[in-house]
């Protein structure tokens, strides 16, 4: 008998949704529908600023769980989810969810491991605060984009989805003109191509060289090591 898990309980017990690009799935101060399961595509946590603009506070992937903390807490924390892109999803009532996870080791083991990789994530995100220039913030989130969409193919990752310099921009609190212009910088330079479907980073050593120089100050090279260790 195979061992259950968390996407054999909400294929089962879950509800098929599909979003576009930009749909909110779940608003702040809505009470949520129940918990989700990110099937394809990729969502964003976010807050609105004064101006109602998006600021990206997390980014999440297939596999991922959301919102868990309020499932499990009860606590509201206020937070947007959005999709990205075409996004499929599949929801399960909490009372289900919980009472699954209660009754399943694991189960609980598995919810562990999306906390850990959210977790890490989460650090990620965090650490793009301590950076000053615009040209740090944009390497860091390519890296962070290879390394949860990138595929190798012969000297380059390519990740294979639309992502528009918008994002970019609202992941690292900049204008989407500041965005542009660092992208259009790599690109000069060789070390990245940027398409609607897109982005092929040509030379991997010599980004991680350019976040390195510049950080020197801030962080030691192992660093690009860390960030790029693939999502378990």
């Amino acid at each position: 008998m195979s061992t259950p898990s968390l996407l054999n309980l909400f294929e089962e017990a879950g509800r098929h949704l599909s979003y576009s690009k930009d749909d909110v799935i779940i608003r702040a101060e809505d009470t949520p529908s129940g918990v989700y399961y990110i099937k394809s595509g990729w969502v964003k946590a976010y807050t609105l600023n004064k101006d109602k603009d998006a600021a990206i506070v997390m980014t999440l992937f297939p596999g991922d769980i959301f919102p868990c903390a309020w499932a499990i807490s009860g606590i509201d924390f206020a937070i947007n989810f959005g999709a990205l892109d075409e996004t499929h999803v599949l929801r399960v009532p909490t009372e289900c969810f919980n009472e699954a996870i209660k009754n399943n080791a694991s189960l609980s083991e598995e919810l562990l491991k999306v906390f850990a990789n959210n977790f890490f994530t989460l650090t990620n995100e965090l650490n793009n605060i301590q950076y000053h220039s615009a040209r740090e913030k944009v390497i860091f989130r390519l890296l962070f984009l290879a390394k949860n969409f990138g595929k190798q193919e012969n000297n380059k990752i390519v990740i294979s989805k639309h992502v528009p310099n918008e994002y970019i921009a609202r992941s690292t609190n900049m204008t989407r003109e500041t965005t542009s212009r660092e992208m259009s910088r790599l690109t000069r330079k060789r070390l990245v191509r940027h398409t609607e479907e897109q982005i092929i980073i040509s030379d991997i050593n010599g980004l991680l060289k350019e976040l390195e120089d510049t950080m020197s100050s801030v962080t030691s090279p192992p660093f690009s090591s860390v960030l790029m260790t693939p999502r378990s």
